[in-house]
């Protein structure tokens, strides 16, 4: 028999696994998901391995793997497509950029939000070359984790 598990528990398994991990990623503040720290990326590998051995289940056949790894890359395709094809649908699957500081002017709540210090953010001024926050004309929490910071004229 080609595969020890019904194909149809295997693709909603798979189904169901990834579909959690993206709303559970889509969840957490944007700086958890965009650089990694060297714990982030532990944590990562923690959540990979525990989220293959769910999906998997007891599958061991070749095919009940392939087919698992099928059902994950075709999700994550089609999740790509229904953001680009829908921006309603993008607005629901991605975060948005978070304003940090706007004409040099430290925006506190919305730090408190992102789970970000201000030491956090001054360093991240620091490596665009910014000394200031004075000299920030807007400094934008990307949708990636990354800080983007344009200064005044």
């Amino acid at each position: 028999m080609l595969f020890e598990i019904p194909i149809w528990i295997t693709i909603l398994r798979g189904t169901v696994i990834y579909l959690a991990l993206a709303v559970i990623l889509r969840v957490m503040p944007k700086r958890e998901t965009g650089s990694l720290s060297p714990n982030d990326l532990i944590s990562l590998v923690v959540v990979g391995n525990l989220s293959a051995s769910a999906i998997a289940g007891e599958a061991t056949a070749a095919a009940d793997l392939m087919l698992l790894a099928a059902v994950v890359l075709a999700w994550s395709y089609l999740l790509n497509l229904l953001e680009y094809h829908f921006p309603r649908w993008r607005t629901i699957a991605q975060d948005t950029p978070t304003l940090l500081i706007h004409n040099g002017k430290v925006l506190s709540e919305n730090l408190r939000k992102e789970k970000l210090t201000e030491q956090e953010l001054f360093a991240n001024l620091r490596k665009n070359g910014v000394d200031d926050p004075s000299r920030v004309r807007q400094a934008v929490l990307e949708v990636d984790g990354q800080i983007s910071v344009v200064e005044k004229d």
